[in-house]
């Protein structure tokens, strides 16, 4: 198996970014079902949250391969290849 198919079969840990209403503090938390969330600083429960980033998947310490980014290799919507139009 390659990184990319061990990475895809993982299960996601979502890292939510919290804003406390009693403090202001905001924070960043793992959270599985069962996790009860408090403010590090006030311990308070009162809590917003945020819009945050996803995290990349990880890729084993190797640089990502970013190639398959961008246009298709032929120009176009789909490469050339479709013929349903002119590119």
């Amino acid at each position: 198996m390659t990184d990319t198919t061990q990475s895809a079969n993982l299960p996601r840990m979502p890292i939510y970014t919290y804003r406390c209403t009693a403090c202001d503090t905001r924070f960043d938390r793992l959270v599985r079902s069962e996790t009860t969330v408090a403010c590090p600083e006030c311990e308070g429960r009162q809590l917003e949250r945020l819009m945050s980033l996803t995290a990349p998947p990880a890729t084993g310490g190797k640089p990502a391969d970013l190639s398959r980014l961008g246009p298709p290799p032929g120009g176009g919507c789909c490469g050339g290849g479709c013929h349903t139009h002119s590119h």
